[in-house]
């Protein structure tokens, strides 16, 4: 039986090592980079925190290039997001390595715990109801369309603004409210909330002058993230950045899920 051993990080970790031991695998849930006699090895999701260190809970900066020296020619490696260049190193090494944000199965059930997660979030940290709520959307893709489906079964109004004509359509097709760039600012004057799922910057210094101050902001994407934090402060808005929501809470259900791919994908071996 193949030894697998689980970089400590959030919860996720806890919960995939206690799914995968429960399931009868040779399993260890360990807080430090000995990982040579690992067969299988489990990082978290993100693969990167600041795009060069290792996401875990044990070291605040250490360096990916220095895990990678580490590890071994025939290991297996999971973990989420893991960039091109990154990967290229793993193949140079005879690392074989396995990112769940490429599986599309993961990505949309992530998608959908993130979007749970964050309603929780809205309604326990904002003043006012979400039926009738005006709600922007900065994003259309899986973390988009989940949370307008469950805005509208709150009643809420949802405008969703997306630089590709493709995903308004898509929108639209939901019944949803598409803003195409030049309706984007009309916008802005009226919202309760503005959600930003994309990882880039979207909207101008001179457009965060145009919310209400009332007007609650949420980034949800990851790192360098598309809200900022500097203009949001300017104006008297508040900004909630929140990566990685499904490790936070609700961990259990996310753990499993990658467990549960890690044992697919090993039963395939």
């Amino acid at each position: 039986m193949k030894k697998i051993k689980i970089i400590s990080g959030d919860q996720r970790q806890y919960y995939a090592w206690a799914y995968l031991r429960k399931m009868d695998y040779d399993v260890e849930l360990v807080s430090n980079f000995n990982l040579q006699d690992a067969d299988v090895i489990l990082a978290s999701t993100p693969f990167l925190k600041f795009s060069e260190y290792v996401n875990c809970d044990f070291q605040s900066a250490f360096p990916v290039e220095t895990l990678i020296r580490l590890l071994k020619n025939g290991q297996l490696m999971f973990a989420g997001a893991i960039p091109e260049s990154i990967s290229g190193q793993f193949a140079e090494r005879g690392i074989t390595a396995v990112d769940f944000l490429k599986d599309s199965e993961i990505v949309w059930q992530n998608a959908y715990l993130t979007a749970e997660a964050l309603l929780g979030k809205i309604i326990t940290q904002t003043a006012f109801s979400l039926r009738d709520a005006k709600i922007i959307l900065l994003g259309f893709g899986r973390c988009g369309m989940n949370l307008a489906m469950l805005f509208k079964g709150f009643q809420s109004t949802v405008y969703v603004y997306d630089h590709h004509e493709a995903n308004r359509s898509r929108a639209s097709s939901f019944g949803f409210q598409a803003l195409a760039p030049e309706q984007l600012s009309a916008r802005l004057l009226e919202a309760d909330l503005l959600i930003n799922t994309v990882p880039q910057e979207i909207l101008s210094p001179e457009q965060y002058e145009q919310f209400q101050k009332s007007c609650v902001l949420y980034d949800i994407s990851s790192y360098p993230y598309g809200l900022n934090l500097d203009f949001a402060e300017a104006n008297a808005l508040s900004l909630y950045t929140c990566p990685g929501l499904p490790g936070k809470y609700n961990p259990k259900t996310a753990g499993e899920i990658i467990a549960i791919k890690v044992v697919s994908y090993l039963e395939r071996m």
